[in-house]
């Protein structure tokens, strides 16, 4: 008996269980009683749901309003570091499959094809120690099977390569590859910066 006292729920216990149970059985009667969809704008107050009551989607958006004016501009950024004293200039090509020059920077010309996807380009200027980038291109080239391209300087020396014409170090030399990796006409673009 001692122990069932000890356990005896207080006045206060009992009527706060009893009010937990008829809110959750509202709560259930409401859930299984009321037919789907049958709360309307007219038992829901104005003002009372919030866009987080709504699922994504559910409400269609409004029109989208004048922009805002714009902020003050911040403060200035501190200064970059100087640059190199090297040049900027880079000089570019779109070369045809046929070795015509379909648009450039200016000063270069096509020196000589010897061969299948092979074109030895004239700079007019030295391209020794200077990077040289190519890419395979579609200037009046409509096939799509191609593979890279690669470039390089001619002269001969540690850079570049002894080409069969022109061989000095204001030119260089292109080779535009197929898919299988053997020299082919295609067009591409070359650019030598510096």
């Amino acid at each position: 008996m001692s122990v069932l006292k000890r356990f005896r729920p207080s006045p206060a216990m009992v009527i706060a269980c009893l009010a937990l149970l008829l809110a959750l059985g509202g709560t259930g009667y409401a859930a299984i009683k009321l037919p789907r969809n049958s709360v309307t704008t007219i038992q829901v107050k104005d003002r009372s749901l919030l866009a987080r009551d709504f699922k994504a989607g559910q409400i269609p958006r409004g029109a989208v309003g004048p922009a805002g004016a714009a902020g003050p501009a911040g403060p200035a950024g501190p200064a970059g570091p100087a640059g190199g004293a090297g040049s900027a200039a880079v000089k570019w090509a779109l070369v045809r499959a046929d070795g015509g020059i379909a648009a450039q920077s200016g000063g270069i010309t096509l020196a000589a094809k010897p061969s299948a996807g092979t074109y030895i380009l004239s700079i007019g200027s030295a391209v020794t120690g200077k990077p040289i980038l190519s890419s395979p291109a579609y200037a009046a080239d409509g096939s799509d099977q191609r593979g890279a391209t690669s470039a390089g300087p001619c002269g001969g020396g540690a850079e570049g390569r002894t080409c069969p014409t022109s061989d000095n170090s204001s030119s260089i030399m292109v080779q535009a590859r197929s898919n299988d990796g053997n020299p082919a006409d295609h067009s591409f673009y070359v650019a030598i910066f510096g």
